[in-house]
C-alpha cells in the first residue's frame, strides 16, 4: 500500500474522438489494448472502449503518445455535432475556399466545420490538414463546438490564443492537463480536454450586450447529443470495502458499486433541469466497478438510464472536485478536533470512524485501535500516528466530516511461498483472551487469489501488508542503509534521526516482524543513541510513508569477548592511561592501549571490584583506576592502589579502532540469582540494557580459590556435549545449552605453578573439565516485548577455572596460490566442510609457497578478525589410499584406519581455484587415489581424495616404489626400492611409519622414525611405549634434486642444516655461491649415477678448507681434494675449468663429498655409505 492519491476519473472522452481514433478489431476493450501501461488518463481512454468509439489501432494498441492532426479534430467535431453520425460525404462539395483539402480523406468533416465557423483555417486560404494541432486549437474547437461564438468572445484576431487559453481555463477544459497549451496533443492528452469539455453547459444564444445565456435546461454536448443522464452519490460500498458500519472484511462483488444519497439529474436531449435533481430513497446499487480511494467521497455517474435505475448502463465515474478531503500521515495533533481547527471541516455525533475499513462506533475505539502499536502499555491516545493514513472526507461540503478513514499497514515476513499451493503464509500480530495486543505472533495463511502483490516477494522476505475486503494486499517495504549520525529534536519537539544525511521519524504501525526475526529489532526512537547507536551500519526498515519501523544490523555485530591477563594504568602529567594484555576468542594474546574516556562508562554499574573494594560511591574514573592496578601511585587518604594486573582473570567485551585503540564496553558481573537457586533474575537491570541479573561484582577467575565464580560443574563436561550443568549455593542443578557459538574460557596452574589460560568456541572444540570445577555461566539475552531483557537456557560464554586440554585443530586443504608477493599472499583453499575459497594469508607459517611441494596439503589455521588467516605449524601431507572393503582405508600414510558415515570426504579431482566446487567422494574399492587425510581418535575426520595422475605423480606423495617389511619380533627391517626411480629419506621414513604402524596395529601418527649414530633405524611406537632398534638393509642411497631456494651455508665442519629437504646450495665462499642440480639413481648393483645441469665455480677461485694444506688455500684447484669431517674423497680435476661439490647424504644425514670437475676425462669411482660401496658414474651437464 503507498499514499492513497485522488485519482482522476476521465469518464466521458469517448465521444468527441469520433474520427480521431483509428477503428480496429484489434482490441475489444480497454484491458485489450496491448500499451495500456503507457496511458496516462486511463480512464478516459477505458470510457472510449466502453462506448465502443474506439477499439486502438490496427496492431491493437492505443498509441497514447501519439499526434492528433487538425484534420482528425475536425472530423471529431463534425462528427459530435452531427449527433454521433459520420456524415463527411454530404460535405464533401461544400464551399469552403481552401485550397489544400482537395483529395484529403477529411475533406467533408473539414468543409463542415470550416463553414459552420467551428475551425478556422491558416488565413491564407490553406488549413493545413496534417498540421498537429495544440492544446488552445483544440480548446478552441471545443468552445465553438460547445456554443460559444468566437467573435464575440475573441477567440479571432491576433488575441485569440490569450483570450481561448482564459475562457477554457475558466470553465473547466484544461483541467488536470500537465502540458504546454502551445505544443501539439498527444493522442492521451486529448482525450483529456475533450472529457474536460463534455459537462461543459452548451451556449443557445448572446444578449445584446454580448453575454452567453445558456440552455435552460443546462443542457451538455453529452446530453444533448446522447441522452446521458448524471447521477451523484456517495460511494458507500465497492469491490475492495464497504462503508455500512461493517467489519474490515466487508466488500461487494466485483463488477457493483453502492452509491447513498443519490441524486439522478434527469438528462436527454431535450430536457435538463439544472440543479433540480431528484433525490432517490435508500442505497443504490450500480453495475460498475470504483478505486477503494472513491469510497466515501461524491462521485458524479454518468449513465444510459433503464426503467430500473440500478440496471442503467454506466459510462463513467468522477469524484467531485468540490469535495472537501482532509489527508494526514503525521501525529500532529491529539484529536481530530484539534487537528481540523482552522479547516472549516469539524467532526460530529454523526462522524463514523474506521480503521481499514473495519467501523468503530466511537473516536475513542478508533484511537485505541490505531494507538495500539506497543506490546508495552501504552498511555497515548494521538487521533494519528506517523505512518498511519488518515483521510476526513466533507462529501457535501457542508463543512461536517461524513468520514474519518484511518489505513494502518503491518511489517511482517513471509513464512513460507508456495507457487505449487499457490499460497503465502506471513506472520501477523498476537492478541490475548481480552482482545489486546500480545508478545506473540500468529500464521494466516492466503490464497494467491485474495492477494494483490504490488512487489514480487518470497520465503523469509519482509513485507507491509493491509487487509480489507477479503484481500490482503502486500508491498515490500523501503529498506535504507547506512549509520546514524544524529539524533535531534524538531520544532514541534519530535524526536527525529539523521542518516546519510536524510531525516526520519518513528513509525507507529504493526510489528510482527521483530517478534520472529532475531535480527530485527522494533525502532523506539527514544533509545535510538544506544540502538542502532552511531557505531554501526544498520538497515532501516520503512513504512509506505516513510517512517522507520525496525532496524537491524546491515552487517552481523559480533561481541568481542577476552580474557584479561595482565592490566595497569598510569599517570602522566594529567592524563590518565591504561592498558591491558587480553585472549581474544581466536586464541591471540596481544596487549593495548585503552580508550580510557570511553571505556570509563564501563565502570557505571560496577560496585565491586575486589572483596576489598567497594566502590560503589566512587567515580567512573577511579573504578576503572581501581580495575586496571598501577604502581605509580598512592591513593590519597587510604593507603595504596591496588597493583598491576587487578584485572586478570575477568572478562571484558571490547572494541577496537582502526588504530588498535582499545575501548572496554563492559566488565562481566556476577549473576543475580533467584533467592538461593541457581536460576538467574531477570528482573534485575533489564530495563534499557542487556545487564541481566548483573550485580554489580566483577566475575575473575583465581586458581588459588579466590576466584568469585559462582557456579560449579558437578558432574563437569565432555567436549562435544551440547549442555552443561551448573549449581550455585548447592542447590538443584541448572541445564544451559551449549552450541558452536558458546565461548569457553579456561585458567588454570600447571605444574611449575605458572598461570595458563585457553579459550575455545564451540562443543565442537571445547575441552573436558573434571567434575566439581568452578565455572560461571553468562546466557544469551533475549529481549522482551517491554524492551527489556531476560536470561534464556543458552550459554554465550563460560568461564572454568580448569586446564583446557588439546582439541583437535582445523585444517585446510592448500590448492594453489592466486598471489604471492612481498606482501600479499592468496591461497585457494578447501576446509573441512568442503567449501572453496580464496584467502588472503597475513602469517604463512614459514612453509615455502613458491614450492610446488607446498601444495596439495592440509595445513592447521586460524582465522583472524580482520578476516585474514595465519598458517599453522602442522601439515598432513599427501599420500595414497584405498578402501579395503567396508569401513576401514588402507593408507600409505595413516596405515590401516576406521572410516565411519560422520567422516567428511571430499573429491577435489577437478578443484584447482576458489571458482570450482567440491563434491562429496567415496574411497574407491582396492583402487588407490591420493588422499590427504586428518584423522581423529585413529578415525578419518575429514579426507580429501583426487585420482592418481600415474604419469605425472605429484611432489609429495609416498614412492610407491618403496616397499618396507618390518618384523618386531626379529627387529628386522627391510627397505627396498625397486624400478629406477628416486626414492628420498623422507619417503622411505614415512614408508617405514606407515608398514609400523599397519604391522604394530596403532595409527600412523603414533610412530616416530630416527636413524642412530650407527646407521641403525629405529621405530617408536609412542601409544605404547616401545623402542623397536632394526638391522637395516637399504638398497637405495637416499639423494636429492637440487633446490634453488634453498643453500647449505659453509662452515667449519660442513653442518647440514637440513638434510631432509630438496636440494641445496653450497655456499663456499662469502662472494659467492656454487649450485648443483642433479639425479642420483642407485639400481640392484649399488650402482649410482649422477646426471643433470650443473652450475660450477671457476678454477680460479680460493677455496678455504680444500687443499694438500688445508691450512693454505693458495694451492690451484687441480691439486685440492675435499675435507668434509671425516670423510675424505680426491678426485684428479685434470684440465678443467669449473668445479663443483657434490654431497651424498645418509639416512642420518651424514655427508660424503665429493669434488668435480668439468673435464669429460674424468673416471668412475667408489663411493662407501653405510658399509655399502657404491659405484658412482657421472654424467654432468655443466
Amino acid at each position: 500500500m503507498r499514499n492513497l492519491k485522488r485519482a482522476l476519473s476521465l469518464a466521458l472522452a469517448a465521444i468527441m474522438l469520433i474520427g480521431m481514433m483509428v477503428v480496429s478489431a484489434s482490441a475489444a476493450s480497454y484491458n485489450d489494448l496491448t500499451d495500456k501501461d503507457q496511458i496516462v488518463n486511463k480512464d478516459a481512454v477505458s470510457m472510449l472502449v466502453t462506448l465502443g468509439v474506439i477499439e486502438g489501432k490496427p496492431d491493437g494498441s492505443y498509441a497514447p503518445t501519439e499526434g492528433v492532426d487538425r484534420a482528425q479534430m475536425a472530423k471529431m467535431i463534425s462528427v459530435i455535432m452531427n449527433q454521433g453520425v459520420d456524415n463527411g460525404a454530404l460535405y464533401e462539395n461544400s464551399p469552403s475556399g481552401l485550397t489544400d483539402i482537395s483529395s484529403h480523406w477529411a475533406k467533408g468533416h473539414i468543409n463542415y466545420c470550416y463553414t459552420t465557423g467551428i475551425i478556422a483555417g491558416r488565413g491564407n486560404g490553406k488549413f493545413d490538414p496534417d498540421a498537429g494541432v495544440t492544446g488552445s486549437e483544440a480548446a478552441k474547437m471545443l468552445l465553438v463546438a460547445a456554443g460559444y461564438d468566437p467573435a464575440i468572445e475573441g477567440l479571432t484576431g491576433t488575441d485569440w490564443e490569450i483570450n481561448t487559453n482564459a475562457l477554457a481555463s475558466k470553465l473547466g477544459i484544461f483541467r488536470n492537463f500537465k502540458g504546454s497549451v502551445a505544443e501539439p496533443l498527444s493522442r492521451d492528452n486529448a482525450a483529456l480536454l475533450i472529457y474536460n469539455a463534455l459537462d461543459v453547459e452548451m451556449i443557445e444564444s448572446y444578449t445584446n450586450n454580448g453575454y452567453a445565456m445558456a440552455y435552460s435546461d443546462a443542457r451538455t454536448i453529452l446530453s444533448s447529443m446522447y441522452g446521458v443522464y448524471k447521477v451523484e452519490g456517495v460511494v458507500v460500498g465497492n469491490k475492495w470495502a464497504e462503508l455500512d458500519k461493517t467489519d474490515s472484511d466487508s466488500a461487494l462483488k466485483d463488477g457493483k458499486t453502492v452509491l447513498d444519497n443519490v441524486v439522478l439529474y434527469s438528462s436527454t436531449t431535450s430536457n435538463t433541469t439544472k440543479d433540480e435533481g431528484v433525490a432517490q430513497s435508500g442505497k443504490i446499487a450500480f453495475n460498475v466497478d470504483t478505486p477503494v480511494d472513491f469510497l466515501g467521497k461524491t462521485v458524479t455517474m454518468y449513465i444510459e438510464k433503464t426503467t430500473i435505475l440500478s440496471d442503467s448502463k454506466v459510462l463513467g465515474v468522477s469524484t467531485k472536485d468540490d469535495v472537501n478531503v482532509i489527508n494526514a500521515t503525521a501525529a500532529t495533533q491529539s484529536t481530530v478536533k484539534d487537528y481540523l481547527k482552522g479547516t472549516g471541516v469539524a467532526v460530529t455525533k454523526g462522524t463514523e470512524f474506521y480503521v481499514n475499513y473495519g467501523y468503530c462506533k466511537t473516536e475513542e475505539d478508533a484511537h485505541n485501535l490505531i494507538n495500539d502499536y506497543s506490546y508495552a502499555a501504552n498511555n497515548s491516545d494521538k487521533f494519528n500516528l506517523n505512518g498511519v493514513d488518515v483521510e476526513i472526507i466533507d462529501n457535501n461540503n457542508d463543512g461536517d466530516a461524513e468520514y474519518v478513514l484511518f489505513t494502518r499497514e503491518t511489517l511482517s515476513e513471509v513464512r513460507t511461498y508456495s507457487e505449487k499451493n499457490e499460497t503465502i503464509s506471513f506472520y501477523a500480530p498476537g492478541y490475548d483472551k481480552n482482545n489486546e495486543l500480545a508478545n506473540k505472533t500468529v500464521t494466516e495463511t492466503e490464497d494467491f487469489e485474495d492477494v494483490v502483490f504490488n512487489d514480487e516477494v518470497t520465503t523469509d522476505d519482509l513485507i507491509l501488508y493491509v487487509q480489507y475486503g477479503g484481500r490482503t494486499y502486500i508491498s515490500a517495504p523501503e529498506v535504507v542503509t547506512g549509520k546514524m549520525t544524529r539524533v535531534d529534536r524538531d520544532k514541534a519537539d519530535e524526536l527525529f534521526i539523521t542518516v546519510d544525511g536524510e531525516e526520519y521519524r518513528q513509525s507507529y504501525i504493526l510489528d510482527a516482524a521483530s517478534l520472529v526475526d532475531v535480527d530485527l529489532t522494533r525502532f523506539d526512537i527514544a533509545d535510538a543513541k544506544n540502538e542502532p547507536g552511531f557505531d554501526n551500519s544498520y538497515d532501516f526498515v520503512l513504512d509506505s510513508n516513510g517512517y522507520v519501523i525496525a532496524v537491524r544490523p546491515a552487517e552481523e555485530i559480533v561481541t568481542n569477548y577476552a580474557l584479561v591477563i595482565d592490566s595497569a594504568w598510569t599517570l602522566n602529567a594529567l592524563d590518565r592511561s591504561g592498558q591491558v594484555k587480553i585472549l581474544m576468542t581466536d586464541g591471540t594474546v596481544k596487549t593495548y592501549s585503552i580508550n580510557w574516556k570511553n571505556s570509563a562508562k564501563a565502570m557505571e554499574d560496577i560496585t565491586g571490584i575486589t572483596a576489598a573494594n567497594d566502590v560503589n560511591s566512587k567515580s567512573n574514573d577511579v573504578k576503572l583506576e581501581t580495575y586496571l592496578g598501577t604502581r605509580d601511585v598512592n591513593q590519597p587518604g587510604s593507603g595504596s592502589y591496588n597493583k598491576t594486573g587487578v584485572a586478570a582473570g575477568s572478562i571484558i567485551t571490547y572494541t577496537l579502532s582502526d588504530d588498535d585503540v582499545l575501548t572496554i564496553k563492559s566488565v562481566l558481573q556476577g549473576n543475580s540469582l533467584k533467592g538461593t537457586g541457581s536460576e538467574i533474575d531477570s528482573t534485575v537491570n533489564s530495563d534499557s540494557t542487556a545487564g541481566v541479573g548483573d550485580d554489580g561484582n566483577v566475575i575473575r577467575m583465581d586458581t588459588t580459590n579466590n576466584g568469585s565464580l559462582q557456579y560449579k560443574a558437578m558432574n563437569g563436561y565432555t567436549g562435544g556435549r551440547g549442555s552443561i550443568n551448573v549449581t550455585a549455593h548447592g542447590q538443584t542443578q541448572k541445564t544451559y545449552a551449549v552450541d558452536k557459538n558458546t565461548v569457553a574460557f579456561y585458567y588454570w596452574t600447571n605444574t611449575k605453578g605458572e598461570i595458563e589460560y585457553g579459550v575455545a568456541t564451540g562443543w565442537d572444540h571445547m575441552s573436558d573439565v573434571n567434575p566439581g570445577v568452578d565455572v560461571q555461566v553468562y546466557p544469551v539475552l533475549d529481549k522482551t516485548s517491554y524492551k527489556t531483557y531476560e536470561a534464556t537456557d543458552l550459554a554465550d560464554v563460560i568461564l572454568f577455572e580448569a586446564e583446557a586440554k588439546a582439541t583437535s585443530a582445523n585444517y585446510m586443504l592448500v590448492l594453489s596460490a592466486n598471489a604471492i608477493g612481498k606482501d600479499l599472499l592468496e591461497l585457494n583453499v578447501v576446509f573441512e566442510d568442503g567449501t572453496v575459497q580464496a584467502i588472503e594469508v597475513d602469517d604463512d607459517g614459514g612453509h615455502d609457497w613458491d614450492d610446488e611441494a607446498s601444495y596439495m596439503k592440509a595445513y592447521t589455521y586460524a582465522e583472524n578478525a580482520d578476516g585474514t588467516y595465519d598458517i599453522g605449524d602442522d601439515v598432513e601431507n599427501a599420500g595414497t589410499a584405498k578402501l579395503l572393503k567396508n569401513g576401514t582405508v588402507d593408507s600409505s600414510l595413516k596405515g590401516y584406519i576406521a572410516l565411519s558415515g560422520k567422516a567428511n570426504v571430499w573429491d577435489v579431482t577437478d578443484v584447482d581455484t576458489a571458482e570450482d566446487k567440491t563434491a562429496l567422494g567415496t574411497f574407491p574399492y582396492n583402487t588407490k587415489v591420493n588422499a590427504v587425510i586428518v584423522e581423529d581418535d585413529n578415525a578419518i575426520r575429514t579426507a580429501w581424495i583426487w585420482e592418481v595422475d600415474e604419469e605425472h605423480r605429484d611432489d609429495g606423495i609416498v614412492n610407491e616404489s618403496i616397499t618396507v617389511q618390518f618384523d618386531p619380533m626379529t627387529r628386522k627391517l627391510n627397505i627396498s626400492v625397486t624400478g629406477a626411480e628416486d626414492a628420498t629419506f623422507a619417503e622411505k621414513r614415512d614408508a617405514v611409519k606407515a608398514e609400523a604402524a599397519k604391522v604394530l596395529g596403532v595409527s600412523v601418527s603414533d610412530i616416530e622414525v630416527e636413524v642412530d649414530s650407527t646407521g641403525n633405524w629405529v621405530i617408536k611406537d609412542t601409544k605404547n611405549g616401545d623402542n623397536y632398534t632394526c638391522t637395516t638393509t637399504d638398497n637405495h642411497v637416499t639423494v636429492t634434486t637440487a633446490d634453488k631456494n634453498a643453500h647449505l651455508e659453509y662452515t667449519e665442519y660442513w653442518k647440514v642444516q637440513d638434510p631432509a629437504r630438496y636440494g641445496y646450495w653450497v655456499d663456499l665462499v662469502n662472494s659467492g655461491y656454487v649450485t648443483f642440480d642433479f639425479d642420483i639413481v642407485a639400481t640392484g648393483s649399488n650402482a649410482i649415477t649422477v646426471s643433470g645441469p650443473v652450475t660450477g665455480t671457476s678454477v680460479n677461485t680460493k677455496v678455504p678448507g680444500f687443499g694438500t694444506d688445508p691450512a693454505n688455500p693458495a694451492e690451484t684447484i687441480a691439486q685440492l681434494y675435499c675435507t668434509g669431517g671425516s670423510a675424505t674423497s680426491q678426485n684428479d680435476l685434470k684440465n678443467s675449468t669449473e668445479f663443483a661439490v657434490l654431497a651424498f647424504y645418509d639416512e642420518a644425514g651424514a655427508a660424503q663429498y665429493m669434488l668435480v670437475g668439468n673435464d669429460a676425462a674424468y673416471t668412475p669411482n667408489n663411493l662407501t655409505i653405510n658399509g655399502t660401496t657404491y659405484t658412482v658414474t657421472l654424467d654432468l651437464d655443466w
